[in-house]
């Protein structure tokens, strides 16, 4: 009898030990498991803090760019048109053939300074963007380079071209414009070339030059406008790297995955 009232109080005590260890390994579980849903929060919310800080900081930078866009174009470009009237009036009344040779001169070079001017003006301007689309944006881009320049610019296109939407797309156009000038400022290129590569559930751009390339690895190159790229990348939910080597130019390339196409937003994975 007290051998059945010991073996009972073992199993019970057995029992409640068990009862115990499993309450204790299932509040280790729940507290690990509500650790990791707050860091996972904390983490989210922070992200949402930073993307929305850099899309306060590009916007600021857009509406820069359109007052300085509405400037040119209403002020600067009616000043000029204005002198090139009266350089008009000058030749059409002048019986001097000096007179008018010169400003003849000067009314076709003023001209292409107002052309310029224009071209400045809708690059700076996000709604020619969004009018026009990412791949005429870039080619009237190029075409003004080339023109300033004197380089040898192409554009090139694979697959059936979408849109992305119109804030995504003009993320993209800055990166591309932030890369040329890097490659204009930096490499003295003689040929830029930009490809656009349209696929069904991404979207690639690789802007290439043939300048004197740089050192990716040397901390002093850091500032070349990368971080204005990589801001941009992140906001897109892309990635952005550089291939570039002494001599042997330099190709940037970004990448935006899990693109729905037509839609212009990207698909959840």
């Amino acid at each position: 009898m007290v051998h059945d009232e010991v073996f009972l109080i073992f199993i019970l005590g057995t029992l409640i030990i068990i009862a115990f260890a499993s309450s204790l390994v299932l509040f280790v579980v729940q507290y690990k498991r509500k650790q990791q849903m707050y860091l996972l929060e904390t983490e989210n919310l922070q992200e949402q803090y930073k993307s929305q800080l850099l899309q306060s900081r590009l916007e600021v930078q857009e509406q820069s760019f359109k007052y300085f866009s509405e400037e040119i174009h209403d002020n600067i470009g009616q000043l000029l048109s204005m002198v090139k009237m009266q350089l008009y009036n000058i030749k059409n009344n002048s019986c001097e053939p000096d007179i008018v040779r010169k400003a003849t001169q000067s009314n076709e070079i003023l001209g292409k300074a107002i052309n310029d001017l224009r071209n400045i003006s809708h690059t700076l301007n996000s709604a020619f963007v969004d009018h026009a689309g990412l791949a005429t944006a870039i080619q009237k881009d190029l075409d003004y380079i080339c023109s300033a320049k004197d380089l040898q610019c192409n554009l090139h296109t694979t697959g059936e071209e979408y849109s992305l939407g119109n804030e995504k797309e003009l993320l993209v156009f800055r990166i591309v414009q932030e890369a040329m000038a890097n490659a204009i400022k930096h490499a003295t290129p003689t040929a830029i070339d930009i490809s656009l590569h349209y696929a069904p559930s991404s979207f690639k751009v690789e802007v290439k030059d043939n300048g004197t390339g740089f050192d990716v690895f040397d901390a002093a190159n850091a500032g070349l406008g990368l971080n204005n790229m990589q801001v941009r990348a992140r906001l897109l939910q892309g990635e952005i790297w550089v291939n570039s080597k002494k001599d042997a130019g330099t190709t940037v390339t970004l990448e935006i995955k899990n693109v729905s196409p037509g839609t212009g937003t990207t698909a959840q994975a």
